[in-house]
C-alpha cells in the first residue's frame, strides 16, 4: 500500500487547524502542555478534551519505587527544592506542580503516578512513556505497571539512551519502541534495525524527506520532536514534519492539527 502525502502549500495564510490524514499520529506533548502546567491531570485532561487520544509523558522512579510522571530530574523548574529520585511518593505527592505555570489556575495541581493515568484513562489513550533519570530498576517497573494494567497494546516507550531501550527490550520483547535522536544517518539506521524498532523519533528542525524515506525503510514510523519556538515557527515545524511525510509530532498546541 502506498504511503499517504500530507501537501503543504507554501506563502499562504496558514489557518487552524492545521488538517493531516489519518494515521498521523497528533501526540499531546506532555499532554496539552501550552496551555496547563505539563504532565498534570489538568494537561492530559485538556488534551483529551481536545480530542486528542495519543499522550507523551515522561516517568522517573521515585526513591521508594513509585513511577512518577515528571520531565525534569531536579523540580527546581517548578519552584520546588529537590529531585524526583531523592524524594519518596508521599513526599511528592504533596508537592504544588500548578502554581508555576499559574497560581490562579492551576495552584495545587499534583504529580501523577503512571498507574494514577492508566486508572484514569485505561485504553481509551496511546501512551508514549519517555524513560527519563537514572533509577536501574526505572524499565522493570515501567513494564510491572504496564502488565498489570494490560495495555502493552497501548504502548510506545521512548527514550534519548539506546542502551535503556535495550534493556526494555531485554525485559518485554513484545513493547513498541522509539529512539529519540537529534537527526537520522547510517549509524542511527543501523542501530534502529539491530533493535527492530518501532520509531525513530528525530529533531523536527533538522528532519529531511530524503531523512524519512531512508528510516522507513528500517521502522515503521517516523515520530518528530521539538516543535517550540514563537507560532510562526511552531507553525513551520508542523508544516515541515507533514511535507516531510512524518508519521506523527508531539506538540504542546494539540489544538492546532486536526484529522
Amino acid at each position: 500500500m502506498p504511503r499517504p502525502r500530507y501537501m503543504v502549500k507554501a506563502n499562504k495564510p496558514i489557518a487552524l487547524p492545521v488538517t493531516v490524514k489519518r494515521p498521523f499520529r497528533i501526540i499531546a506533548h506532555r499532554g496539552a502542555s501550552a496551555y496547563a502546567p505539563e504532565n498534570t491531570r489538568a494537561a492530559f485532561k485538556l488534551a483529551t478534551d481536545m480530542g486528542v487520544t495519543e499522550i507523551e509523558l515522561d516517568v522517573q522512579l521515585s526513591s521508594d519505587g513509585e513511577v512518577v510522571i515528571c520531565h525534569d530530574l531536579s523540580l527546581t523548574r517548578y519552584g520546588i527544592t529537590g529531585y524526583v529520585e531523592a524524594m519518596s511518593w508521599p513526599e511528592l505527592s504533596q508537592l504544588d506542580m500548578g502554581s508555576w505555570f499559574s497560581p490562579y489556575l492551576f495552584q495545587g495541581e499534583k504529580l501523577l503516578r503512571l498507574q494514577d493515568l492508566f486508572k484514569e484513562y485505561d485504553a481509551e489513550l496511546t501512551y508514549h512513556i519517555e524513560l527519563k533519570g537514572t533509577a536501574p530498576q526505572l524499565p522493570h517497573q515501567v513494564c510491572r505497571v504496564i502488565e498489570a494494567y494490560n495495555l502493552r497494546d497501548h504502548i510506545v516507550i521512548t527514550c534519548f539512551s539506546y542502551e535503556i531501550l535495550m534493556q526494555v527490550r531485554a525485559i518485554a520483547p513484545y513493547l513498541r519502541l522509539g529512539w529519540l535522536v537529534r537527526d537520522i544517518d547510517k549509524k542511527v539506521l543501523a542501530k534502529a534495525k539491530a533493535l527492530e524498532l518501532f520509531q525513530l523519533c528525530p529533531r523536527a528542525d533538522l528532519l529531511t524527506q530524503q531523512a524519512v524515506r531512508l528510516a522507513h525503510s528500517i521502522v515503521p514510523e517516523v515520530r518528530a520532536w521539538g516543535i517550540n519556538g514563537k507560532r510562526e515557527d511552531v507553525l513551520a515545524l508542523i508544516q515541515k514534519t507533514i511535507a516531510a511525510d512524518c508519521d506523527g509530532i508531539t506538540v504542546n498546541w494539540p489544538d492546532w492539527i486536526s484529522h
